[in-house]
């Protein structure tokens, strides 16, 4: 409770306050000539005080203990279901009607349908090439420079990549389902190329553009 006036608020420190209070009371009322019935009153207010107080505290306690003792058993159950569902899940017998009995994880065997818009809202992918004699490498992807961290995002078929050289038209330079493409051009007569690609869906749908990356050839 709230301080209210020169009453403590905390119950430890208005009974420590009240304990002193009532212990000086009746001197005090004596002193003044203060009604005795108003001074019984009051001390019996703290009779009462003094077995409740001490009952709530033990019942906070026995409570506390209580909520100690379920949070415990809990944990314990939890590990103990996570197991058990585990190797239910594992055993190809168990129903869907089974584990809707036990109110657990029902597997969804329906694809979730596709946005039409969905390529076109990811980032394009990002490029690195390596040049070899006769070839260039185009590692495409999130993570181009590390193919082993490179996976293609979700829903996504492969890429579609382009090029041009010394600034003229786009060409087609292939599409593939997984990095790198190998990109075979007589190297010698290019002088500077450019490389860009795209994502595609299962559907085809294409992306966005990436960003134009160079390939200098001296």
């Amino acid at each position: 409770m709230a301080r209210s006036g020169y009453i403590p608020g905390p119950d430890a420190e208005f009974d420590e306050w009240f304990h002193k209070f009532c212990a000086n009371l009746p001197d005090v009322a004596q002193a003044v000539e203060l009604s005795q019935n108003f001074v019984t009153d009051v001390l019996g207010t703290h009779l009462r005080w003094n077995t409740n107080y001490p009952a709530h505290l033990q019942a906070q306690t026995t409570a506390e203990v209580a909520t100690e003792v379920k949070n415990s058993n809990r944990v314990s159950a939890q590990e103990k279901i996570r197991a058990a569902v585990g190797m239910l899940q594992a055993n190809p017998q168990l129903l869907d009607s089974q584990r809707e009995l036990l109110s657990i994880t029902v597997r969804d065997t329906t694809p979730t349908p596709v946005s039409p818009e969905y390529v076109m809202e990811l980032e394009p992918p990002l490029l690195k090439l390596d040049l070899r004699t006769g070839q260039i490498t185009i590692h495409f992807g999130p993570n181009p420079g590390n193919e082993k961290k490179n996976a293609k995002p979700k829903n996504i078929a492969g890429a579609k990549l382009w090029y041009r050289v010394g600034g003229g038209e786009w060409k087609w330079a292939g599409d593939d389902t997984n990095s790198p493409y190998r990109h075979n051009i007589d190297l010698s007569t290019c002088g500077a190329l450019e490389y860009r690609a795209q994502w595609f869906d299962k559907k085809m749908r294409i992306g966005l553009f990436s960003t134009i990356t160079p390939a200098t050839v001296s």
